[in-house]
């Protein structure tokens, strides 16, 4: 793939995570478990009052002012979506809980940040996104100082079970596409130099997500051709595509029950 198609790809992705669709599916913070598993992350990394703290492909900034106001710590926010990141900013301005926290556009994967200056990096269902997850682990691990932490939350997926039909747009909101096994995101990790100190198996929060994502989906399929506002922004075909997601939902929660589909916690220290 060339430099320029990775970088449609990736705007693309961006595009498509901060849809109407992906909202109304997801929620706000876009992964399973939302803030419960953010903030459980930043536990698991032992994240300090005024430590400095990278959240690579931010999104909407939930995330980042989440754990900035959990943690007491300073957050910048990286997201490829320029939309986004100024939606972030507009975010922390109009907050009634200050947070220390800003966002700045750029790619997650080349983050335009100073080496060896952060005590923790976090990506939460993104690094799964990545085209080359390996050199976007160098990178993260380039931004800590010693001792420093990245704390990754991610979908996992054993190779070869994903049915063909979630290699679209279904599959790529929920992280699916590119994920790796339980052992895949370990391995790179400790690729880079890094030790693992935490490994968490948090799976039962993706049949909380995709509960949700039924119960959108339903109600997509009763205001399909209606003029409600609220869909405005969605348009037709993708409403007509997001009404025959439903087998794939089942099939999904089929893979969580056998073990082949799950959502799990990491935590590296750099040396």
């Amino acid at each position: 793939m060339s430099v320029s198609d990775i970088a449609m790809a990736k705007a693309c992705c961006a595009d498509l995570y901060q849809s109407d669709l992906a909202q109304m599916l997801l929620g706000d913070t876009r992964h399973p478990g939302g803030l419960i598993l953010t903030n459980r992350l930043g536990k698991l990394m032992g994240l300090q009052r005024d430590d400095w703290v990278v959240d690579l492909a931010s999104g909407n900034g939930a995330s980042a002012l989440a754990i900035s106001r959990a943690f007491h710590c300073k957050v910048v926010g990286v997201e490829f979506g320029n939309a986004a990141a100024l939606d972030a900013s507009k975010r922390i301005a109009e907050a009634a809980v200050p947070a220390r926290a800003s966002f700045l556009q750029g790619d997650a994967e080349q983050p335009p940040l100073k080496s060896q200056s952060f005590d923790g990096v976090f990506a939460e269902c993104s690094l799964s996104l990545f085209p080359d997850k390996a050199h976007a682990i160098r990178q993260a691990v380039d931004l800590l100082k010693p001792g420093g932490k990245l704390g990754i939350s991610d979908v996992t997926v054993v190779a070869g079970t994903l049915p063909t039909e979630l290699e679209g747009s279904l599959g790529q909101v929920l992280c699916l596409t590119e994920a790796l096994d339980v052992d895949g995101y370990a391995q790179l990790m400790e690729n880079e130099g890094l030790e693992i100190l935490h490994q968490e198996n948090a799976s039962e929060y993706v049949s909380e997500l995709l509960s949700k994502i039924r119960t959108g989906l339903t109600a997509l399929s009763l205001f399909k051709g209606t003029r409600n506002p609220e869909l405005a922004g969605l348009h037709s075909t993708t409403l007509s595509l997001a009404t025959s997601w439903g087998d794939l939902v089942s099939a999904l929660e089929k893979m969580v029950y056998e073990g082949l589909l799950g959502y799990w916690l990491y935590v590296g220290r750099k040396p």
